[in-house]
């Protein structure tokens, strides 16, 4: 990586070389440039490669041996702001994957075998992912508040269909308090609904919170509230999600 003057870009090389799937080369390359003061531009294209997981391979009435890696072209456009405690982003994406590694719910699909009755992995031939992701923060004395948009559609371009536990849209809110030795936060994450095993999944909204206690030096108390209302959450289909949990530590 390097910079001069208002420019700044990076390039990367990554080998794998797997004995069940020889040796791949990938790279991306990025660069930014500053608009004006606080304002930048970037930009990043790149390549991707990922191997089946054991998982993916061999786990009884799931995995196929016959899987292929996946192998993906991205590029991605951003524009950043930043002025005293504010900021804000603005990401906009598009990944083209070949043999997408997911989760199968037709059986006909899968190997005639009545260990698959729930379905299997597979690989989807050809995945488009784009999207567009809004991010903003900001700090007001003690306080620090930060919101988040992301806006996705994926979809197998063969069918069209929207690809499985993929939500169209989730967003973000948080708010974040310190003082002193103590601390406090809160965070609301909604997601969207999305298919999977020819159901829809229901829409989902969380609540955490969050408390801190430096007690001594080096020492803090921490506190935290996850799922605080005890929202019933299916994080796919018919899997029971966890409830309300509490945290000390």
């Amino acid at each position: 990586d390097g910079s001069a003057a208002s420019w700044s870009w990076q390039a990367d090389v990554r080998h794998d070389d797997s004995s069940d799937f020889g040796s791949v080369n990938t790279g991306r390359l990025g660069g930014s440039v500053a608009l004006a003061p606080g304002l930048r531009l970037r930009a990043l294209a790149g390549s991707t490669f990922r191997a089946p997981s054991f998982n993916d391979l061999v786990y009884p009435g799931y995995g196929v041996p016959t899987l292929q890696p996946e192998r993906g072209r991205s590029v991605e456009l951003g524009l950043s702001w930043r002025a005293g405690g504010s900021e804000a982003a603005a990401t906009l994406y598009l990944n083209h994957v070949r043999d997408l590694i997911g989760y199968e719910s037709d059986i006909s699909f899968c190997p005639a075998d009545p260990a698959y009755q729930f379905g299997c992995a597979r690989n989807v031939n050809r995945a488009r992912l784009q999207g567009l992701t809004l991010s903003g923060a900001h700090q007001i004395g003690a306080w620090a508040l930060r919101a988040q948009v992301d806006l996705l559609d994926a979809k197998d371009e063969a069918t069209g269909s929207r690809l499985a536990r993929r939500a169209a849209h989730q967003e973000t809110l948080a708010a974040d308090w310190s003082a002193g030795d103590w601390s406090a936060g809160a965070s609301v994450l909604n997601v969207g609904s999305r298919p999977d095993g020819g159901k829809q999944l229901a829409a989902e909204t969380t609540l955490d919170l969050s408390a801190g206690w430096r007690f001594a030096r080096g020492w803090t108390l921490q506190g935290k509230l996850i799922n605080a209302t005890d929202r019933d959450l299916e994080p796919a289909r018919d899997y029971q999600g966890l409830g309300r949990q509490a945290w000390l530590a």
